[in-house]
């Protein structure tokens, strides 16, 4: 196994000092620092062992989100769904899907995930680029950009272990690497992603704008952070001020809450069908997919959350 990026030869780095990781047998060891980080199986673990820019409520707050998705694996394992499970996200709809319409992608058991994918990546070229995902949950995202968009190279990145198992066993495009990593303290070089995608997870990082701060560091001047989630309305009017301070400009600002809520109306009966006895319906995956009758649903019906696609340009 190599320390690079497959095909473009870029690095892991450090997530504390944020030079070049130096590949051993079982680890990834940082010269400059003299940190080291475990490789086990395949996978690398590059997470920072302490943090002082963390409370001890932050680290909670990380351990439960860990524990919610190993959760959600262990449920799609156990009712034999897991191998046809590659999304974690409240997907896309269309007036009229109801009654049978579709887009342009053909029908399947991801069809309005990968709608989703290509409503949020419309008008991005992807082609001949190197992407960062972060929060790539089980690799479905990763998936199709390797097999429909042309990149160069595609890393991605959860915290939950279980997702990058899942991610690594199920992996059959060569351009495409994953590991364990935080989006806040993110394991990549200054400056050497094109595009960096997050879909459906900021809203769960205890301090978003140390994300936010990440993100910008790993663009090359002129890249693109496509950005989506289900935000209350406030935060998303902080995040993008201080988005634009940081240095991003804006070329699309989406809303599609109406198209979201519209797929989770289309999609509750197989999902609590297929998972709802195994996982609980009570289970917090349940508020982050937005399945009806959660309060997330009811407050982006209210108005009181938003869905948007945000498209923020780093100047060059």
């Amino acid at each position: 196994m190599s320390s690079a990026w497959q095909v473009t030869g870029m690095n892991w780095a450090c997530p504390r000092c944020k030079q070049t990781l130096k590949k051993k047998e079982f680890s990834f060891d940082c010269t400059p620092c003299g940190a080291s980080y475990p490789v086990k199986g395949s996978i690398p673990y590059l997470l920072m062992e302490s943090n002082v820019q963390e409370t001890m409520e932050h680290k909670a707050r990380k351990a439960a989100v860990k524990e919610m998705f190993t959760s959600f694996n262990r449920a799609l394992e156990e009712t034999g769904v897991s191998r046809f499970s590659t999304f974690i996200n409240w997907g896309y709809a269309e007036s009229g899907d109801e009654n049978g319409g579709a887009g342009s992608l053909p029908k399947g058991v991801n069809h309005q995930s990968l709608r989703l994918l290509e409503e949020i990546l419309n008008g991005v070229d992807v082609e001949g680029k190197d992407v960062l995902e972060i929060a790539c949950g089980r690799g479905g995202n990763v998936r199709a950009l390797c097999k429909s968009y042309g990149p160069r190279s595609v890393a991605g990145l959860d915290l939950t272990e279980a997702n990058i198992a899942f991610c690594t066993a199920s992996n059959r495009y060569e351009q495409a690497s994953f590991c364990v990593g935080d989006a806040e303290e993110l394991p990549i070089p200054n400056e050497c992603c094109d595009i960096v995608l997050n879909i459906e997870s900021s809203d769960l990082y205890p301090r978003i704008n140390r994300f936010y701060d990440e993100v910008f560091r790993v663009l090359k001047a002129g890249g693109v952070f496509v950005y989506a989630d289900d935000l209350d309305a406030s935060k998303f009017e902080e995040g993008e001020r201080y988005l634009l301070e940081l240095g991003f400009e804006v070329s699309l600002s989406r809303d599609i809450s109406e198209h979201v809520l519209l797929a989770s109306d289309l999609a509750r009966g197989s999902r609590l069908s297929a998972l709802g006895d195994t996982l609980g319906k009570e289970n917090a995956v349940w508020e982050t997919m937005g399945v009806p009758g959660t309060s997330i649903y009811d407050d982006m019906r209210a108005g009181k959350r938003r869905y948007k696609i945000l498209h923020l340009v780093k100047k060059a």
